[in-house]
């Protein structure tokens, strides 16, 4: 059972690690986003 096994943990890590670069993603296409409103709010006060 160990060779099964091991599949299914594996299949659970790269499905944990797929959700994570997900989170991440949409936190740094957020991110960049506010940065520049900020910014330009700078700028032209």
């Amino acid at each position: 059972m160990g060779k099964q096994y091991n599949k299914v943990e594996k299949r659970r890590r790269r499905a944990a690690y797929l959700e994570r670069l997900k989170t991440r993603a949409k936190e740094a296409a957020i991110k960049p986003k506010a940065r520049r409103t900020k910014k330009s709010e700078a700028a032209a006060g």
